[in-house]
C-alpha cells in the first residue's frame, strides 16, 4: 500500500483524538469509582490511581507526539521519521495492559476451581513477560533511528507482543464466560422448575415477572462480565494485530493502539464500578401472584363474574435471591 498522509499522520490523529475522549470516560469512571466506594481495599484505591497516572502520562505522550508530528515538523513530512513519544507511549501503555490483565488473572485464580485456577496463573506470568517486552520495545522506538528502521528490526518482537495481549483477553474471556455460563445453568435449576410448577398449575391467568426478572438479573450480570472479561479489549487486540500484519509500513496500526490501554483501564474500571448494581440487582426481592384453582359457581355472593373472582383470589408468593459469594482471604469483593 503506498504511504500518504492520509494512512499515516491522518491515521495519527484519528487514532490519539479517540485515545483522549476515552481517557475523559477513564477519568469519569475514576470519579464514580472513589465517590461509591470510599470505604474500599486500599490495594483497590491504589490499583484504580495508578492506572490513571499511568493514563495520563500515556496521553501526554501521544498528544506530544501528535503536536510535534503535524505542528513543529509542519511542512517537513520527511522529517517526522522518528516518534520518541510514541516509544514512552508504549512503555506506558505495557504497563497499563499488565496491571488490568494480572487483576482479572486473579480473578480466575479466586473464582475457578482447581485446577482450572492456574489458568488465571498462566495468563499472569504471561502478562508479566509481556509487559517486560513492551519496556523493550518502547526503548527500541525511542533510540533507533527512524520509525522504519524500528518496523524492519523489531518486527518479530511486535508482533509477538500483539499475539500475546490477544492471546490473553481471549484466554480470560473465554475462562470467566465459560465459568458464568456453567454457574447460571446450576443457579436456575431452581427457579426454572418453579416457573414449571406455575406453570402447570396455572390454567387460567397466570400474571408471572419472573422471565423478566431472570433476564435483567441473568442479562445484566452477562453484560457486565463480557465487558470486564476482556471481549472487548480481546477484538480491539485481534484489530491491531491484523492491521500490523496487513499493512506494517503505514501508521493505521499505531492509530488503532493508541486507544488499546484506554479499553483496558475502563474494563477494569466497569468492572470495579459494577459491583454496586450487581449486588442490588441479585438482592431485590421478586413477587410472583398465581390465581387460585377451584370450581366456581356461575355468579359469586358479590356478583362477580367467576374470572373476575379467581383474578381477585390469588396466592401471593415471594421469592428472595440467595448470592452465594466466594471469597478468598483477602476479601476479593469487598
Amino acid at each position: 500500500m503506498e504511504i500518504t498522509i492520509s494512512n499515516t499522520f491522518g491515521a495519527l490523529e484519528i487514532g490519539s483524538s479517540v485515545a483522549g475522549f476515552l481517557f475523559g470516560v477513564v477519568t469519569l469512571q475514576c470519579y464514580l469509582y472513589f465517590s461509591r466506594f470510599d470505604d474500599d481495599r486500599l490495594a483497590f484505591k491504589a490499583l484504580v490511581a495508578t492506572v490513571w497516572l499511568l493514563e495520563l502520562g500515556q496521553t501526554v505522550a501521544v498528544l506530544y507526539e501528535v503536536y510535534r508530528s503535524t505542528i513543529l515538523l509542519y511542512g517537513r513530512p520527511y522529517g517526522a521519521v522518528k516518534f520518541p513519544g510514541f516509544g514512552g507511549a508504549t512503555i506506558l501503555g505495557g504497563l497499563i495492559t499488565a496491571l488490568v490483565q494480572w487483576f482479572f488473572s486473579y480473578r480466575l485464580w479466586s473464582v475457578l476451581p482447581s485446577p482450572w485456577r492456574y489458568v488465571g496463573l498462566m495468563c499472569a506470568l504471561a502478562a508479566f513477560a509481556r509487559a517486560v517486552m513492551c519496556i523493550y520495545d518502547g526503548i527500541e522506538v525511542i533510540v533507533l533511528p527512524s520509525a522504519f528502521a524500528f518496523a524492519l528490526d523489531t518486527q518479530p518482537l511486535t508482533t509477538a507482543l500483539f499475539v500475546m495481549g490477544a492471546s490473553i483477553d481471549v484466554t480470560i474471556a473465554i475462562s470467566m464466560v465459560y465459568f458464568l455460563t456453567h454457574k447460571r445453568e446450576k443457579s436456575l435449576n431452581r427457579v426454572t422448575k418453579l416457573i414449571d410448577r406455575l406453570i402447570g398449575f396455572s390454567i387460567r391467568e397466570l400474571h408471572v415477572d419472573l422471565h423478566r426478572y431472570i433476564y435483567i438479573l441473568t442479562g445484566t450480570y452477562h453484560s457486565l462480565m463480557h465487558l470486564g472479561t476482556g471481549l472487548v479489549t480481546s477484538i480491539a487486540a485481534v484489530s491491531v494485530l491484523i492491521l500490523y500484519r496487513t499493512m506494517p509500513v503505514n501508521f493505521i496500526y499505531l492509530g488503532a493502539y493508541l486507544p488499546l490501554a484506554k479499553l483496558y483501564s475502563n474494563s477494569l474500571l466497569s468492572a470495579l464500578n459494577a459491583r454496586s448494581s450487581l449486588r442490588d440487582t441479585v438482592s431485590k426481592s421478586l413477587s410472583v401472584e398465581v390465581p387460585r384453582i377451584g370450581t366456581h359457581r356461575a355468579t359469586s355472593s358479590k356478583g362477580l363474574s367467576p374470572d373476575r373472582e379467581a383474578y381477585n383470589n390469588v396466592i401471593s408468593i415471594e421469592m428472595k435471591t440467595t448470592t452465594q459469594v466466594k471469597a478468598d482471604s483477602t476479601d476479593y469483593w469487598s
